[in-house]
């Protein structure tokens, strides 16, 4: 493994691979994974140094696999980027009327609900892993949701552009693996805590950013993996762990908190860019 392999959900073409793209640039070894388990493990196992994978959708929120694997990895948030989605419907059949089914990756499908249910009603949706990985291989009745650059890759035509719900559609990706950035001033801090199951545990949880003056950007809940019925918040807040105003929260987090572990910090992503 060297130094500049990156892992990123595949195959060529996908979103993922465009921002690892922007963010790392052309001058690295790639090294396409089938699934977003798959880009961990290959970062856990050393064949891959750092990893790309979605985190949150502005439509449809949070990535539920990413988050989970999280969990299961003791892989460290190194970076974050964003990017612009336009969804694409891609085909070799020009006919909308004659296509059967629409692949892709769940997200996407959910991405373009009420286009599909206005433009394509009835028409059975096929999950794939990924969005690139779904333009693979189609027939004449069955059509991809995918980006642009996959089309291009796979030299299938684009027969609609921009199917997508919400014309202000984001991705946000986190990089994962590598040695931890140090503070640049403009950063964000990943951090999953689980509460005392007890009443008043999440919001004396809480009152410590508050009470620090810090600012929390996003916080959802999941499943515990051990533990039925309780959960696990995944919260990102403004600020770097080692920033005194952020480890003074991160300390009164730890005494209120079942359980504290900070994913990590990074700088926090540039504007969007298609």
């Amino acid at each position: 493994m060297g130094e500049r392999t990156v892992a990123y959900l595949g195959p060529a073409g996908s979103y993922a691979h465009v921002a690892m793209l922007r963010y790392f640039g052309d001058a690295i070894t790639v090294a396409p994974c089938p699934s977003i388990p798959g880009v961990f493990e290959a970062v856990a196992s050393a064949r891959a140094a750092r990893g790309v994978v979605p985190i949150e959708n502005s439509t449809e929120g949070g990535v539920t696999f990413t988050m989970d694997c999280l969990l299961e990895h003791a892989l460290g948030v190194t970076g974050e980027c964003t990017i612009d989605v336009e969804h694409c419907l891609i085909g070799r059949q020009s006919n909308l009327g004659a296509i059967e089914r629409v692949r892709s990756h769940p997200q996407a499908l959910a991405q373009c609900r009420g286009w599909l249910e206005e433009h394509l009603p009835g028409v059975d949706q096929v999950a794939a892993a990924s969005t690139s990985g779904a333009v693979a291989d189609l027939d004449a009745h069955t059509a991809a949701i995918a980006g642009s650059l996959a089309a291009q890759l796979e030299g299938v035509p684009v027969l609609t552009r921009g199917i997508q719900d919400r014309e202000r559609n984001r991705t946000r990706f986190f990089v994962i693996g590598g040695d931890p950035p140090g503070p640049t001033g403009s950063d964000a801090t990943a951090v999953v805590f689980s509460t005392r199951h007890e009443r008043g545990a999440l919001r004396r949880a809480l009152s410590a950013f508050d009470e620090a003056d810090i600012n929390l950007t996003r916080i959802e809940s999941r499943p515990h993996p051990s533990e039925l019925w309780h959960y696990v918040f995944f919260t990102e807040l403004e600020g770097h762990a080692d920033d005194p105003q952020v480890a003074t929260a991160l300390d009164a987090l730890r005494a209120a908190c079942a359980t504290v572990r900070i994913l990590g910090s990074y700088p926090r992503a540039s504007a969007p860019s298609t």
